[in-house]
């Protein structure tokens, strides 16, 4: 499974705004908010949460996330 954030200027986001963000099958697995003054949070599988200030980091954050996960799943 992969996740490809959205890369987003905060400096002309206006408010809050959010993305869930879904698997390939369409299932909702989590949610992305991000928003000027505010950085960049990350939700997934109701259990990881990061909050973090560049869209690098958050990529980063999905990415370890789905590794442990796809990892575990074939062990």
């Amino acid at each position: 499974m992969q996740i490809k954030l959205p890369a987003t200027d905060l400096k002309a986001v206006q408010s809050v705004d959010s993305i869930e963000l879904k698997d390939e099958a369409g299932r909702p697995i989590g949610q992305y908010l991000f928003g000027k003054g505010h950085g960049r949070t990350i939700f997934l599988f109701g259990k990881y949460k990061g909050t973090f200030k560049s869209h690098a980091e958050c990529q980063a954050f999905v990415d370890g996330i789905l590794a442990v996960i796809n990892h575990a799943t074939t062990q």
